[in-house]
């Protein structure tokens, strides 16, 4: 039996079951092809609101996201897959941390005043390709390691 399920029109996560056997299935969706492929859990998930972002493809490579907009005090949360970093706000006038757990597998950030910031990760270079154009993003500083995962635009509150 195979059942299919879409979610933010990005992704679908189906089961595959034969007899007594289980297996995971998850599709990942390139523009209009889906391809079906066993996937490793997403190395983040940012949970804007009810929406949720995996920052990484199929083959567990990050993918830096596009652009979200948020309004003034609207909580961002961020959950690492164990062995990887959460990532940092590189304006904390704009986003800034607010919480984490003790092993840093989860964070919460707060958008406080509007302007632009973005969720950043050392990755690179090169950065992550883009999941908009697929093609690789430039570090946020020339030579460095650091590499934007999220750009986020906060807006006033109502």
């Amino acid at each position: 039996m195979l059942e299919a399920v879409r979610i933010h029109g990005r992704s679908v996560v189906a089961f595959l079951l034969l007899g007594m056997t289980a297996a995971p299935l998850a599709a990942c969706s390139h523009g209009k092809k889906t391809e079906a492929t066993t996937c490793a859990s997403p190395k983040v998930v940012i949970t804007i609101g009810s929406k949720q972002i995996a920052a990484s493809s199929c083959s567990d490579e990050y993918v830096t996201q596009p652009t979200e907009t948020v309004r003034v005090g609207r909580r961002i949360e961020v959950v690492a897959r164990a062995g990887e970093a959460i990532p940092f706000s590189d304006e904390q006038l704009v986003l800034r941390e607010v919480s984490h757990t003790s092993d840093r597998r989860t964070a919460e950030y707060q958008a406080l005043r509007p302007g632009r910031a973005g969720l950043d990760i050392h990755y690179g270079p090169p950065c992550p390709d883009s999941e908009e154009t697929g093609e690789p993003t430039s570090p946020r500083h020339s030579g460095s390691d650091i590499c934007v995962l999220l750009p986020v635009r906060v807006l006033p509150a109502n």
